[in-house]
This record gives structure tokens, sequence and C-alpha cells, in this order.
């Protein structure tokens, strides 16, 4: 992948954890658009390396149980598999050149 596509891949990793995963409810308030940054390098190289939303649903699972020490319920499951699967479509958009 060129620079310039993975740079692509960064900010729609970036926007979609912001804006669709979101499991704090901080995506209306704009000083916190930062707010799950640190977690876009981890799921970008998941998301590169698999064709399978499973690993990443399982990663963003373990964030937010593990690492915000929240509970996970099935919503959360839910989402989690919905922003799993929207992120490998962004991929398939990126690398078909639909960007």
């Amino acid at each position: 992948m060129s620079a310039d596509l993975y740079k692509e891949m960064y900010r729609r990793v970036d926007e979609v954890l912001y804006y669709i995963w979101d499991p704090i409810g901080s995506s209306d308030e704009p000083f916190a658009r930062g707010e799950y940054s640190n977690y876009v390098p981890g799921i970008l190289g998941l998301v590169l390396q698999n064709d399978d939303p499973a690993p990443i649903v399982a990663r963003l699972t373990e964030i937010i149980r593990d690492w915000m020490g929240l509970t996970v319920n099935v919503l959360d499951k839910a989402l989690c598999e919905k922003t799993a699967k929207l992120l490998l479509r962004h991929k398939e958009a990126v690398q078909q050149g639909t960007h």
C-alpha cells in the first residue's frame, strides 16, 4: 500500500472509531476529537492484515473491556462487529481506488 493510501486508511479508521464506534459517546463533543486516536495504529494494522472482521471485533471489544474498564454488553458487541465490517469495506474501497 502506497503512503498516500496508508494515510487515507489512517484517516478513515480515525473517523470511523470516533464517529461510528464511539463506545463512550464522545463524538458530539468537539474537544474530545482525539479521544480514540491512540487506538488508530493498532486497529489500522488489524484492518490491513485481515479480511475477516473477527480479530478487529476482538480488539475493539478488548479496548472497551480492558482499556476503558467498561462492561461489554450485547449492544457493544454488535457495535464492534458493525465497526469492523465497515472498516473492512473502507479498506476495499481504498484498495480499489474508489476513495
